[in-house]
Parts: C-alpha cells; structure tokens; sequence
C-alpha cells in the first residue's frame, strides 16, 4: 500500500477499524454474526479481479464494505498473483462473512477473470470493482434506487472522478452514457458516439441483462469492455445517477494507462503476447451475431445490422491494414 493517503483514503480506512471485525451489517442494518449453514443469495454481488494489486487494494475493499447498502457478497478472484494480494485478501475474507476469496492456479488473463467473477455471482445485481479504484459509500444504495425506480434499465451509474496514485482528484469525468432512449438502435448508435472510458460497468447491473452478453469474451479482442458495454444497450437503458460515486485511480500500473500500448493489452486481456487477429472484423461480426440473438423487435435487427453494415465501411482502411498484417505473419 502507498505510504501517501489522502483524507477521502483514510475515511475507508477509519471506517473499516471501527468495524467490528466479527459483525457484518446486512442492507437492513441488522447485525449478522457468524455464518450458520448456508447463507442466503446477497441482493448485489461485487465481483474484484486482481492481479498484484497488493499496493492499493486494502483501500479498495474497504470502500465496499463501507457501503451503505450492505445486503452484498464481494467475490475476489485473484488471478495467480505473486505479491501480497491473497495474503491481504485472505485476512479480509477470515474478517467479513461477505467477502469470498478464489484463486486462479495460474494467470488466465483479464477477460478469463471478469468472466469468472460473473459465474461465482448470486446477486440479482452485479457489478466489477477494480482493485486500485474507490467508490463513495452511497454507490450500492444510489445505483439500487435508480434501477428500482426504472424497470427497463438495465446499468446504473454514477458521475465519475479520476484520481492519481495518491488519491487526489485530477480530473472530472464525463461518462456521458446516461442512454434512455427507448430504441436499442438508438442506444446503440449513440454508444458508440459518446463512449471514452467505460467507467459505467463499475455501477450496479442486473445480473440476467449481463449473461444475456458474451461478456469479456475470450481474450482475443482487445477493449472488451467497449465490446461488452456494446451489447449491453441491446438489453436496455443506462441510467446516470447525478452524484459523484466512482473514483477511478490512474496510475502506471493500470491497463487503462496506455490502451495504445498492443503488447500491453494482449498481456492484460489473455495474459500472453500475441498478435490481435482481425480484431475490427470480427467485432463488427460479434455485434451481428448478438444484435440477432437478442430478443428485440425485428425492424430493430434490420436498422442495427445496416448501422454494423456502415462501420465496416468506414472502418475499412482498418479492416486492409489488419488483413495485411495476417498475411505477413503468414
């Protein structure tokens, strides 16, 4: 963990020390103490990928179990890390009834261990949590209220802000992905015109919507999340809550620090260094396929799959480039 904390840091920190190690506080506020027997499916499930994140991601557990809203499960999947990581982990987990440790044999890659958090889920609302961000602790509770009150919504969100190693605010960020519109081509279309950082999928979704998905897929396209974020506006709308909720950390070690960087991100995404085959193709090919496995009206299948007709098109001289690299590589 780095020496430097700021006080937005420390809160989590004098939070989770005036928590009673043995006492976790369920969405009701009623204690619960010990387990006995099988506990009952949690309300939201957290899932936290990790990768030797020993430096930062004390912090980030902490700002979960601070929630407010405290009906969850945190599963931590931790991706064969060789640092303190399952040391850390493995205290919190032998503290609070709520967080449940796996971890991977070996390093199956960022797309392999989203994936898995998804599976581990009992939650009939998901969402990941990175191991180096924040969160405020009206996330859960906010995110809840907004998908309670909007039946067709299927991502809730909060305003975002971007931190530095230290914890200190460098810049506000404008998600823009507040998607209402009642048309999946519509939201669709506008996705792909507004979206930077997917910092939405560290909101609160509902769980069904998200295996509807492919997911993060298999690790051989590269920004899965963009991918997924994608699919997801076929299954409904995307609320944004008006209130700051996230605190994104960007520092040196996180993937999202240089997404320009291919060796980087085939090492990040399937934890090995090669080549991205096609990748503009056969994006464009998977949004087909899921734009007809969906459940939506079929003049929606039509004005969608002409809109993936376009891309293609205007994405051509991507598409020649990869091609010539393939034959290259032979």
């Amino acid at each position: 963990m780095s020496l430097f904390v700021t006080q937005f840091d420390l809160f989590y920190v004098m939070r989770a020390k005036m928590s009673s190690a043995s006492t976790n506080i369920a969405g009701d506020g009623v204690p619960q103490t010990e387990k006995t027997g099988q506990d009952p499916a949690p309300l939201i499930s957290v899932g936290m990928p990790v990768y030797n994140g020993e430096e930062y991601i004390a912090l980030a557990i902490n700002s979960i179990l601070c929630q407010t809203f405290g009906n969850f499960e945190l599963i931590i999947s931790d991706n064969a890390s060789d640092d303190r990581t399952e040391e850390i982990c493995q205290e919190f987990a032998g503290s609070d009834s709520r967080v449940r440790y796996f971890r991977n044999s070996a390093n199956i890659g960022a797309a392999g261990n989203y994936n898995r958090l998804l599976e581990l889920a009992r939650g009939e609302f998901f969402r990941w949590s990175n191991a180096d961000d924040l969160f405020a602790p009206t996330l859960h509770q906010s995110c809840l209220d907004a998908l309670s009150h909007n039946p067709d919504a299927v991502l809730s969100y909060g305003k975002t802000e971007i931190i530095d190693e230290f914890g200190s605010t460098t810049e506000r960020y404008h998600d823009n992905l507040h998607l209402s519109q009642r048309s999946a081509y519509d939201r669709f279309r506008r996705f792909f015109e507004q979206v930077g950082l997917t910092n939405a999928i560290y909101g609160l979704m509902r769980t069904e919507a998200v295996r509807q998905t492919s997911v993060f897929g298999d690790g051989s396209l590269p920004a899965a999340d963009i991918s997924f974020m994608a699919e997801l506006t076929l299954q409904g709308i995307f609320i944004e809550v008006p209130d700051v909720l996230f605190y994104r950390r960007m520092h040196s070690g996180a993937s999202s620090f240089d997404r320009n960087n291919e060796e980087r991100q085939q090492n990040f995404w399937r934890a090995q260094s090669s080549p991205f085959k096609l990748p503009t193709l056969r994006k464009n090919l998977l949004y087909f396929r899921r734009i007809w496995a969906t459940k939506i009206a079929f003049a929606e299948k039509v004005r969608l799959s002409m809109y993936i007709a376009r891309r293609l098109v205007w994405q051509r001289s991507d598409v020649a480039s990869e091609l010539v690299a393939v034959f290259r590589r032979g």
